[in-house]
């Protein structure tokens, strides 16, 4: 199994990855990206706290509205994101504590 570790490795490192795709740099970004356009439809839970998150934005006017709106899905999108991330790296920190 190590020489074909370290033939995978030297393999990586002569062979760049290039997805083509500024916003995919890696190849955890672009499972990231198919795992989130697989799951386009929110949850319950999701769309009940969109409608409670309308509930407070509809007494703003419609610049803020859209900017509070708009902050309000970054930030969710950047902790998936973060979440998607650091759910690969435990399970590799995993699969190396058990091996």
């Amino acid at each position: 199994m190590q020489p074909f570790l370290e033939l995978l490795k030297r393999c990586t490192e002569n062979h760049t990855f290039d997805s083509g795709d500024p916003d995919c740099k890696t190849v955890l970004d672009q499972l990231y990206r198919a795992y989130a356009e697989s799951h386009e439809n929110d949850p319950p839970g999701i769309r009940e706290g969109f409608k409670e998150l309308e509930n407070y934005l509809e007494v703003l006017p419609l610049d803020d509205n859209n900017a509070v709106f708009n902050l309000c899905c970054r930030i969710c999108v950047a902790y998936e994101h973060k979440a998607f991330i650091d759910g690969f790296h435990y399970g590799a920190q995993l699969m190396m504590e058990l091996k």
